[in-house]
């Protein structure tokens, strides 16, 4: 169920934003003991005429300031309830690292909010997952314990 977008100004190289998109699965997928088929995580490249740094249209700021000065990615990610905030934390900080080294950005900048969802609140084809995966989530939680 984790989703992630991740969002970026656009102009870093296609194959470091794809093994972004990897890094962050597995790191997720790790973390959150959440199988990978279950994970959403896409990149939204921003115009940097239409991203604003201090007011000021991205695209004025970055012919002055070095990219690695002045982006700030943005990561937003919607979890189901329930993950231990050991879990959270080392997500963030996971998350941080490896979009700090694959962007060359400066990890100070790097902001990540993670927003939960409550099952009666997240569908999947239609049904709450209270519903849909009621018996998966109780089989996983007696697989963890094992």
């Amino acid at each position: 169920m984790p989703v992630a977008n991740l969002h970026v100004l656009a102009g870093h190289p296609r194959e470091k934003l794809k093994q972004w998109i990897r890094e962050t699965s597995q790191a997720l997928s790790e973390i959150l003991a959440a199988p990978l088929d279950r994970l959403e995580v896409w990149v939204t490249e921003i115009d940097p005429e239409l991203w604003g740094i201090g007011g000021i249209p991205a695209s004025e700021v970055l012919a002055q300031t070095p990219r690695h000065d002045a982006e700030m990615p943005f990561i937003r990610m919607v979890l189901m309830e329930g993950r231990t905030s050991e879990q959270l934390h080392r997500v963030i900080g996971e998350l941080n690292a490896i979009t700090a080294r694959l962007l060359a950005v400066d990890a100070e900048r790097i902001r990540i909010y993670i927003a939960h969802a409550h099952p009666d609140r997240w569908g999947i084809g239609g049904v709450p997952a209270s519903v849909r995966r009621a018996a998966e989530l109780a089989a996983r939680k007696t697989n963890n314990k094992q």
